[in-house]
């Protein structure tokens, strides 16, 4: 018996329907039907009665609620004592792959200059591991694309940066999907969020059949990009980082590549420490703007 799937039942207990979870816990609704179906296997009960009307709760069901409440609430506790149990404690935070390129060197430098007796523990994860790994508790706060919209949980945005689309040099400007003329594309795999935008994109504008390769390295990807072998989607701060940017054409996606990083964590569970990481975001951020209002005037 895991957390998640005590969580995934609490959650269906609650709102009486799977995709009513699923928003709930902000995870797909078949991850939360395998869940609710893993528990019931382990426990070797059935948990609802599921009609047309919905799913409520079987005798079994009942019987586990109340105590299924409790492990939780004691597991979350525990947590949160663990870690700010002495005057400095630990912080486990987790970012996407991306946000550990430019922006978390300078949030951590700063961050360890003002609180060197913090426990620090940084976890490069996909987007959906870290809304699953909020929710369970495993993270304190996690920094991913967003915003999340989750009764359980809660975001504060981070920085904005964009999304682009790069090429090789010689290749058309690209305002929309169809006027890609290379033979593939490259992304992360399908549990990352900046992927499902990139088929989202492709499927709004009626490109069905461009082949996506999954490539786990943003160096890989500029490599084949300049070699003229498809395109790719990079974050412009990632992209300025890369060796050899400079030879490989970047495209707007306008609004599609408009793009919120935002910390994100349990409702009614930010812990003193991830309270600390945001503020020196905060700071951090005030002063990029203040040197960007500065070069501007």
């Amino acid at each position: 018996m895991q957390l998640s799937q005590l969580r995934a039942f609490h959650a269906v207990a609650q709102t009486g329907s799977i995709s009513a979870a699923a928003k709930m816990l902000n995870r797909a609704p078949s991850g939360v039907t395998v869940r609710i179906q893993q528990l019931e296997q382990d426990l070797r009960c059935e948990l609802f009665l599921r009609d047309r009307q919905g799913m409520s709760l079987s005798p079994s069901g009942r019987l586990l609620l109340e105590h299924a409440q409790r492990l939780l609430d004691m597991a979350d506790g525990t947590r949160a004592l663990m870690r700010d149990e002495d005057p400095g404690g630990k912080l486990v935070i987790g970012a996407l792959d991306v946000v550990l390129v430019d922006y978390m060197p300078a949030l951590i430098g700063q961050f360890r200059q003002r609180f060197r007796n913090v426990k620090l523990d940084v976890r490069h994860e996909a987007s959906e591991d870290l809304v699953q790994h909020v929710s369970d508790g495993a993270l304190d706060v996690a920094l991913t694309d967003g915003p999340v919209r989750s009764n359980a949980l809660e975001s504060r945005l981070a920085f904005v940066d964009e999304m682009l689309l790069i090429t090789e040099r010689s290749h058309p400007e690209v305002r929309r999907p169809s006027d890609l003329r290379c033979a593939e594309l490259y992304g992360f795999r399908h549990d990352c969020s900046f992927r499902f935008r990139m088929d989202r994109w492709l499927a709004d504008g009626g490109v069905r059949d461009m082949p996506i390769t999954e490539i786990e390295s943003y160096h890989t990807m500029l490599a084949c990009v300049t070699a003229g072998m498809g395109a790719a989607w990079v974050l412009r701060s990632v992209l300025q980082t890369l060796p050899g940017h400079q030879q490989v054409q970047t495209h707007s996606l306008g609004e599609a590549g408009h793009t919120e990083i935002h910390f994100l964590w349990r409702c009614g569970h930010l812990t003193h420490n991830a309270r600390k990481i945001m503020d020196v975001a905060g700071e951090l951020g005030d002063r990029r703007r203040t040197r960007t209002w500065s070069q501007v005037g």
